[in-house]
């Protein structure tokens, strides 16, 4: 099933620093991600599990959260945990959800608990750097 993303905040561009924490089980996917998207203007910080990032969002203000669905099992829903502890922080922050394992049933889930983002796995650099932009982050090179 190809679940299209589905904007729900309109696009406001901001100045200044803008920080993302990205939270995923897959060491490889966080700092190849972390790589692309840190600019001078963006500080990146990286988590690999739930206890991590509630750590970070409780210390931080983040403007976006990217994190991955499922974190430790194949029936895992983490993602929806750390959208509501991100939203609970700070409601401006932005969130956007990656899964492999997307279902309507993952989306309406998602959709409920207030995402801003949903994105079906893989999902391209360019995509969430499109997506980031939108809400004032210059991920963009030039």
């Amino acid at each position: 099933m190809n679940i299209t993303p589905f904007l729900i905040n309109s696009c406001k561009r901001e100045a200044g620093l803008k920080k993302i924490l990205i939270v995923d089980d897959e060491t490889g996917f966080l700092l190849a991600l972390k790589k692309i998207l840190h600019r001078p203007n963006v500080w990146v910080d990286t988590a690999e599990t739930v206890e991590d990032a509630a750590t970070l969002l409780s210390e931080r203000k983040y403007d976006a959260v990217i994190t991955d669905m499922r974190l430790t099992t194949i029936f895992g829903e983490e993602g929806l945990e750390i959208l509501r502890y991100a939203k609970v922080h700070n409601p401006a922050t932005k969130v956007i959800i990656l899964t492999a394992y997307g279902n309507s049933n993952v989306q309406e889930k998602a959709l409920r608990s207030g995402v801003d983002l949903f994105f079906e796995k893989p999902v391209s650099s360019d995509v969430l750097m499109r997506a980031l932009s939108c809400w004032g982050f210059q991920c963009q090179s030039g």
